[in-house]
């Protein structure tokens, strides 16, 4: 499991983390049942504060995507099928509202989002498609 993060970004390091797992959730290179690395691993392997990696990986259980098991380590869960169709909807809603708003900020004309959105789309199902490689 590589994570590549940007000191630069505005995002938080441990956000980034986050972020860069649920990909790798997403198009399945990481699977239900997958260990994590341990914290100090994933820590060296990003080349970030143990705190940091401590905190990603937090989040992560909170948002219901992992389950840490004393002694065993850090597991992905399955969690198809669990999630609300309500949450589920407000939450795609939010990141829509979210790549608007900084589509706006940046100066992209909100017209092209739908050909951007269907580029991104179809890069996806790609990736889905070779295994999980991006």
């Amino acid at each position: 499991m590589e994570l590549n993060l940007d000191p630069s970004s505005p995002v938080p390091l441990y956000l980034q983390m986050v972020e860069q797992v649920r990909n790798l959730i997403a198009i399945g290179s990481l699977r239900p049942g997958d260990r994590l690395p341990a914290v100090r691993e994933l820590a060296s392997r990003a080349r970030v504060n143990r705190n940091t990696a401590a905190r990603a990986v937090q989040r992560l259980e909170q948002d219901g995507l992992v389950q840490a098991r004393v002694g065993q380590g850090t597991f992905i869960l399955d969690t198809a099928g669990q999630v609300d169709p309500q949450a589920r909807d407000q939450a795609v809603d939010d990141l829509m509202d979210r790549v608007i708003r900084e589509a706006a900020t940046l100066g992209v004309p909100l017209e092209e989002l739908g050909w951007r959105l269907s580029r991104r789309v179809e890069r996806f199902r790609s990736s889905l498609m070779e295994g999980g490689a991006s």
